[in-house]
């Protein structure tokens, strides 16, 4: 099984970014080596280098193979978005369930509204992204 970073969609979003730099000459010349070198990584006979594809990514600010690899986490125990909300909403009504204890023994109203609050937005946003998800299944 070949590993997705070394594979061929690496090479292709490589290519592009030599490309949009100004081609192999421009980027051999910023990253300091031959041109020979960035044709063979292009063309998968070498490897390319984080220093190459993260410099030139870096120089035109855009991430394009930064995102392919951050890609790979989602669904192996990365926190992703949905567990995110889901923290969150659990977190928030923690401290509701204090909030409601202080109010009913220390009359802490105030306190319970913020909570209550944050609590209702942080559902708010959980629901809002859960529904668009439905949306696109």
């Amino acid at each position: 099984m070949k590993r997705p970073y070394d594979g061929p969609a690496i090479r292709a979003l490589f290519r592009q970014l030599v490309e949009d730099f100004g081609g192999v000459e421009a980027a051999a010349s910023f990253l300091r080596c031959t041109k020979g070198t960035i044709s063979k990584e292009m063309a998968g006979h070498m490897q390319i280098p984080v220093e190459h594809w993260a410099a030139l990514e870096d120089e035109l600010e855009h991430w394009p193979i930064t995102g392919l690899l951050h890609g790979r986490r989602e669904g192996r125990g990365a926190q992703g978005e949905v567990e995110a909300l889901a923290a969150r909403v659990i977190a928030e009504n923690g401290d509701v369930a204090n909030a409601v204890l202080r109010h009913l023994t220390a009359g802490d109203r105030s306190g319970l509204i913020k909570e209550l609050t944050e609590a209702i937005a942080a559902e708010q946003r959980f629901l809002a992204h859960l529904q668009a998800e439905g949306a696109s299944d």
